[in-house]
């Protein structure tokens, strides 16, 4: 890339001025585009549809409350959702258009404050950065806002040097546009007219456009701010996932939000992260405020001030996330443009190092976001395919939180039934006794974002003393969080799907038929449940013989030809033996068994053999009646 940046670079200039930022556009095009629907909406994504996906005025009165952060993209996006569609693709495109925009209008606004070389390392830093791309493929006004803040800027340059009325006007819309975009924009705002008043001080006719222009701009507001300062003193924060953030803790979320789109990163020292990206900031400031200290104050102000701004609000509204403050975002990049340009002025090699460093970082982040489950969007996809395969008709899934069933419906298309939780996180036991009163033969649980709406609840605990867990997923590592419970585990025949079988052992059980979910897997599964593969186990027994003794527990291995284990099942308490002991069962009863099956992920490709067994209290195997010490099931074969 930087190679192909170089020789651009020594085109013919007319040629370079065209090909450049040409060039950077499509970039930035093709780096949001050719992954844009591989991960499924988020929750955040999915409030975004749920917003549009009604007629317009419905829209209007639902987007127009203050915890919707603003209301015009989701105005724009109702209209592009008549045109385009509501496929995942055709949604983010919007974004995606904003950010590429984004990146053109940074560009332009370098180049306006400095010269084509910074607003071309500008256009490409912002092209493959996994900040932009993030949000340029998402379906949430981030794009959208650092589109409006580049262009409202580079408006309000343009009019303060022409001071003429259209582009005045030009820059009143936008204004109003930015702060419609996300209610956060108002900081970007306000420090636009903090710079503008130091850097037109003694300039008055511009001073007075300004003034007079930002007058007729903010007079609609003045009952909305009127009502803003009266709520804030007694402001409640309703979502207890939020909370105040200290300073150093938000210097280090922006650190590595705007470095890497990684706010995991908390656990890497401060030092190996903040302090290396402000030794660069310092180096760019420094060539900003070397060429004029006007134009160091509007590059260093438009970064810092907004957040400055907000940092005593966040005691009374602590709703911080790096992406609420986006508008500072091309500013950041501008900064980093200016350090390659001034490493380039000193030393050639150094400014090419510094621009490999740069975009090897971005590279690795970019490839990371699409390739590592921890940190891609919540996969409601997956979680509604896992649903698919395993939820039966007569079963019932229900969703925690009070919103996620929207992510599961947007792509569930099973027989079973789906809802919304409805009971007590902190005492479900009357919720789940609904379930089986209503002869539900199995309950899936569907968990996100549950430690923050309900700390402490109790909805696995109680479902796992209550009913034999079937199996359990975890798409993302536990973003979501799928748990399958048996609520009607006793058969008066075997089911159509399972394959008959009847192994009688010494103790007095008998298996009498099982079912395997797949008999051909690979070893690894990086999407439920990181990094083995899972092959699920179902059995049903009766009791052949005398009733068993209550101590005993069944295996079920994967092994090769030479006997050797490459898979177990996972142990897990109570089992439907502990909660339904034989001895209760009845004469004709068939008890349905759940097993999943962990590989070893380096076990190698080939045929191995499913086996069943038997162990006492004193691990000893108990045999068969035909003395064998394992039932044989069916051969599985392990892919690459």
């Amino acid at each position: 890339m930087t190679q192909t940046f170089h020789r651009l670079s020594k085109i013919h200039k007319p040629q370079s001025k065209i090909l450049i930022p040409l060039f950077i556009i499509a970039l930035a095009h093709l780096l949001r585009t050719f992954s844009l629907d591989w991960q499924s909406f988020w929750i955040d994504e999915i409030h975004t549809f749920y917003f549009i996906e009604r007629p317009f005025w419905d829209t209007v009165r639902v987007i127009i409350g203050p915890h919707h952060n603003g209301p015009l993209y989701f105005l724009l996006l109702w209209f592009w959702r008549q045109l385009t569609g509501p496929s995942d693709f055709a949604l983010r495109y919007f974004s995606t258009l904003c950010s590429v925009l984004a990146v053109a209008a940074t560009w332009r606004l370098a180049r306006t404050w400095f010269d084509e070389r910074v607003a071309g390392w500008a256009g490409l830093l912002l092209a493959i950065s996994p900040f932009a791309i993030w949000f340029g493929q998402e379906a949430k006004m981030y794009a959208l806002h650092m589109l409006l803040a580049s262009l409202s800027t580079l408006l309000l340059i343009k009019a303060l040097r022409a001071n003429r009325w259209p582009v005045w006007l030009g820059y009143g819309v936008t204004l109003n546009l930015l702060a419609y975009s996300h209610f956060f924009g108002a900081f970007a705002i306000a420090a636009q007219g903090l710079i503008t008043l130091i850097t037109t001080w003694h300039a008055p006719r511009r001073l007075r456009a300004y003034l007079i222009t930002m007058a007729l701009v903010t007079l609609p507001y003045l009952p909305v701010l009127r009502f803003a300062l009266r709520v804030l003193p007694s402001f409640q924060q309703q979502d207890i996932s939020k909370g105040f953030v200290t300073l150093e803790h938000m210097l280090q979320e922006f650190a590595s939000e705007f470095a890497l789109r990684s706010s995991r990163l908390y656990v890497v020292p401060i030092s190996r992260l903040l302090w290396p990206l402000a030794a660069l900031l310092a180096l760019g400031l420094f060539a900003a405020w070397r060429r004029d200290w006007r134009r160091g104050l509007w590059v260093s102000g438009l970064l810092f001030l907004p957040p400055a701004i907000y940092y005593p609000l966040s005691f009374y509204v602590p709703v911080f996330s790096p992406k609420y403050l986006s508008a500072i975002y091309p500013f950041f990049i501008i900064i980093l443009a200016l350090t390659i340009e001034i490493c380039r002025r000193w030393w050639r090699p150094l400014a090419w190092g510094c621009l490999a460093l740069m975009v090897g970082v971005a590279g690795w982040a970019n490839v990371r976001n699409l390739t590592d489950p921890v940190y891609q969007r919540a996969d409601w996809r997956g979680a509604a395919e896992f649903l698919e395969r395993h939820a039966q008709a007569d079963d019932v899934i229900t969703v925690f939180a009070h919103y996620a069933d929207r992510g599961l419906l947007r792509y569930y298309t099973g027989a079973a039934r789906v809802e919304r939780f409805q009971g007590q996180p902190y005492d479900p036991d009357a919720y789940y006794d609904g379930f089986q009163a209503r002869g539900y033969g199995a309950m899936w649980l569907v968990l996100h974002h549950d430690g923050a709406m309900a700390p402490h609840h109790r909805l696995r605990e109680v479902a796992g003393a209550r009913y034999p867990l079937i199996t359990e997923a975890h798409p993302n590592r536990g973003q979501i969080a799928i748990l399958g419970y048996n609520l009607n585990w006793r058969h008066s025949a075997l089911p159509e799907r399972a394959t008959p079988l009847e192994a009688r052992f010494e103790n007095g059980l008998a298996l009498t038929g099982y079912h395997v979910d797949a008999t051909r897997i690979p070893p690894t599964d990086n999407r439920y449940h990181p990094p083995s593969h899972w092959i699920r186990v179902v059995t049903y027994w009766r009791v052949a013989g005398d009733a068993p003794a209550p101590d005993f527990a069944p295996f079920v291995h994967l092994v090769d030809e030479a006997g050797g284990v490459w898979g177990g099942n996972l142990p897990r308490f109570p089992s439907v033996f502990h909660l339904d002991p034989p001895a209760q069962w009845e004469a004709g009863d068939l008890i349905e068994a759940h097993f999943d099956v962990n590989l070893n992920p380096v076990t190698p490709p080939g045929i191995y053999r499913l086996i069943l067994g038997l162990t006492d209290a004193d691990d000893a195997v108990i045999l068969t009646d035909t003395d064998a010490q394992h039932v044989e099931l069916t051969p599985i074969e392990v892919t690459r």
